[in-house]
């Protein structure tokens, strides 16, 4: 069974899978996401991290330190059902369950299936970015090497897809 986590840094969306739920699990993918992009640029992005109390984020001290025993990044915590504190991401939640609606099971996911819904979620324009996508503000304020990093790609406004035919169609 596998499980998700879902990163939303500035405006931009990240989701990865994890085969458990776990604190340990989610140090894996922080200390992935920091060997890959370097410290800088990930307390850059990740700096400051609001999360619920979540069991996979119950070693706040443990995910705060980066792989050189620096400290990459600050977790704070959501008021119990408080989910409008979260801000954007239940705007992306809802994309996301566009695609994967309630009650799917993720059993059927390959990391690749995810990256693609993030790049489509990532490349829908956004109101609140005065029509701009995720992806081009993102692109403008980290660079195009982190971007390439991150494995993120541009979807063509035309070929942006948010319903369960994304992943079925893969």
């Amino acid at each position: 069974m596998s499980s998700d986590v879902l990163f939303y840094a500035g405006k931009i969306f990240l989701a990865y899978l994890m085969n458990r739920c776990t604190p340990g699990a989610v140090r894996l993918i922080f200390d992935q996401l920091e060997k890959r992009i370097g410290a800088y640029e990930f307390n850059r992005l990740f700096g400051t991290i609001l999360t619920d109390r979540g069991v996979e984020f119950g070693k706040p001290q443990a995910l705060e330190t980066g792989i050189d025993g620096i400290e990459r990044s600050s977790i704070y915590f959501c008021d119990p059902m408080r989910s409008g504190q979260k801000g954007g991401v239940e705007n992306v939640h809802t994309m996301l369950r566009m695609v994967l609606p309630k009650g799917t099971s993720f059993g059927f996911l390959t990391q690749w299936d995810v990256h693609t819904i993030v790049n489509h979620i990532n490349s829908t324009p956004r109101e609140s970015l005065d029509g701009q996508t995720p992806y081009d503000l993102s692109l403008a304020t980290y660079g195009s090497d982190v971007i390439k990093k991150l494995q993120l790609k541009r979807i063509e406004p035309d070929r942006v897809q948010l319903t369960p035919k994304l992943i079925r169609n893969n």
